[in-house]
């Protein structure tokens, strides 16, 4: 049984780039450009880094940072719709969505790859202590 949930929480943590690049390769097949194909994959691939890095930080720090990332993302999409406003007369939802979707998985990508490099440390310094 420990060796099941040691399995799942691994490939949770590994699929959004497994997913991104397996993603990009089918629709880059379907013949799409390279970018269209990159940001359908990323569009995808933004709820699994949510899933990821939560499961990161509950690992690193023990605590639950679900609603740290709910208040996070609402954050960034307060200042995203603050700059679409200043930036057009007309608000236009869909591409300000767009774009902090966009953003999120630049965000989370960061995140995922620097949560994941401070658990290695940590892991290892763990080893090393005994």
């Amino acid at each position: 049984m420990k060796e099941m949930l040691q399995f799942l929480l691994s490939l949770i943590i590994i699929v959004p780039y497994f997913l991104t690049m397996v993603l990009f390769v089918i629709v880059k097949v379907s013949g799409y450009s390279s970018v269209r194909s990159f940001r359908i994959a990323a569009d995808v691939t933004v709820p699994f880094l949510f899933l990821s890095v939560s499961v990161l930080l509950r690992m690193i720090t023990g605590i639950q940072a679900g609603v740290l990332l709910i208040v996070g993302v609402l954050i960034v999409g307060i200042g995203f719709a603050i700059a679409e406003r200043i930036r057009s007369k007309e608000f236009r939802m869909k591409y300000m969505f767009r774009n902090l979707w966009r953003m999120l998985f630049l965000i989370l990508s960061l995140l995922y790859i620097v949560l994941l490099l401070l658990g290695v440390v940590q892991t290892v310094a763990e080893f090393i202590r005994g």
